[in-house]
């Protein structure tokens, strides 16, 4: 006979705790799950057969706990929601931030965000953002840090690690940086993934000196941060927090302060993208605390540029004395090209029209984002067609719609030539806000085009 459940108490009292029926839960989980690029369809059904001992696949424990997390205003866990079930031997739980040295939260972090598994890594955590560990301090040069795996030798990785390892990497993380600017995070996020796990993680496990540590954790932090923007790209969102969030341990470990600063931008940024404004200027004030003395000119404009955008984002009028600091530091430049962390004026006069949208002046945003677009260097592929897709969103919004159309025809000329989940849903928007205007011829053609480009995007091998 089949064993009979046991009601799940510890949800039925979370739920009254929240004042929540189980249809508003539900509510709930479907809309952290669609914030992640994963459609969930459930209902008061659902969580009815929850609360009398069913327990529902991953991901959908740990949104449970987000959505209870955020309304209760405290960490609820994924086993105080009477949800998880037993994890496979194969799939280790992903160690909070500082509970664990940084290269073995990569490895767990790589083996969860693998190709199969990167929709059940779990969900977004505002929770996981609050982080207690301090900056990064140069580690003094010695033997590797207590608690670190001795070196376990294996076939093909060297007993001894040098700086022509470091150079490798480097050399890596600028190619893989230049392939998901030119075509977008869906040709990179993968291959990127692997290099980190196959190559880079057995290196940090070998024999080095203390320096050659300190810089091949370094490269380390920057490919996670990439592999983290590749993963936000493709709106992995949960997976790109917690690459995010290795990096920055990484970097702390490295006493690299320029790489924990973009971590904590990356989280910004991500934080910005998906409403929580309150933690994005928090994220985005703490990398300029305490990453922009160290930075150089360029990144400097980077760092004080998205803390305008988050500033102006919460009405904060501090974001005019940020954006003009952005532009000085811009002066001082003699080279904004880096493989993370690159800033021109094209990626100034971006955050500008971010700023100006954030205070309802679409017409400065858009004649911002045509300033973006013509700094933009032409193998910024995927940051050209997002801005476009911008620009046509704010020139509709100021009533132009033939030029509206015309600069989501320019967006469709480059769509097909890249792959990014945040490139298709501008697909998406420009239909949905072009559509009280189909009468217009000029919308017509657009959509036909449109849905043109979809069908054979679909029907093409690979995606």
């Amino acid at each position: 006979m089949r064993a009979r459940r046991t009601p799940n108490q510890a949800l039925r009292i979370l739920l009254g705790e929240a004042g929540w029926s189980g249809a508003r839960l539900a509510r709930e989980v479907n809309a952290l799950g669609a914030a992640q690029g994963n459609a969930l369809h459930y209902d008061r059904t659902a969580v009815a057969h929850w609360l009398a001992g069913s327990r529902p696949r991953r991901p959908v424990p740990s949104l449970v706990a987000e959505a209870l997390s955020r309304r209760l205003g405290r960490t609820v866990r994924e086993q105080d929601t009477g949800l998880s079930a037993p994890r496979s031997p194969g799939r280790a739980p992903v160690a909070p931030a500082g509970e664990e040295g940084a290269v073995a939260r990569l490895e767990h972090v790589l083996n969860a965000v693998d190709r199969r598994g990167v929709t059940l890594v779990g969900a977004y955590s505002l929770a996981a953002l609050v982080t207690s560990a301090g900056p990064p301090v140069t580690p003094p040069a010695g033997p590797a840090p207590a608690g670190q795996a001795a070196p376990v030798r294996q076939a093909g990785i060297p007993r001894q690690v040098g700086t022509v390892h470091v150079m490798s990497a480097r050399e890596m993380l600028a190619l893989f940086s230049q392939g998901d600017a030119v075509f977008g995070a869906g040709r990179v996020h993968e291959p990127l993934r692997q290099y980190l796990s196959v190559t880079v993680l057995p290196w940090l496990k070998r024999e080095m000196t203390p320096g050659v540590r300190r810089e091949l954790l370094t490269v380390a932090s920057r490919l996670t941060y990439l592999c983290a923007f590749t993963h936000f790209d493709m709106n992995h969102h949960a997976a790109a927090q917690r690459l995010y969030l290795t990096g920055a341990e990484l970097a702390r470990e490295a006493g690299d302060r320029i790489g924990h600063g973009l971590a904590l931008r990356g989280l910004s940024v991500q934080a910005h993208a998906l409403g929580h404004f309150g933690e994005a200027h928090h994220l985005a004030e703490q990398a300029v605390q305490e990453s922009l003395r160290y930075a150089p000119p360029h990144q400097q404009a980077f760092f004080h540029g998205q803390l305008a955008v988050a500033l102006a984002a919460r009405g904060d009028v501090r974001h005019a004395r940020h954006l003009a600091a952005a532009d000085r530091c811009l002066e001082r430049s003699s080279n904004g090209d880096s493989p993370v962390g690159a800033f021109h004026p094209g990626s100034l006069a971006l955050q500008r029209a971010s700023v100006a949208v954030s205070r309802g002046d679409r017409r400065t945003a858009a004649a911002a984002l045509d300033i973006s677009l013509r700094h933009r260097p032409a193998d910024e592929r995927r940051s050209r067609a997002l801005g476009l897709a911008e620009l046509a969103e704010n020139r509709l919004a100021i009533g132009h719609l033939e030029q509206a159309c015309h600069a989501w025809h320019r967006f469709l000329d480059v769509y097909p030539r890249i792959h990014s989940a945040r490139a298709d849903d501008r697909v998406r928007l420009m239909i949905a806000k072009s559509r009280p205007y189909t009468t217009s011829p000029a919308v017509a053609a657009l959509h036909a085009r449109a849905h043109e480009l979809r069908r054979g995007r679909s029907a093409a091998p690979g995606e």
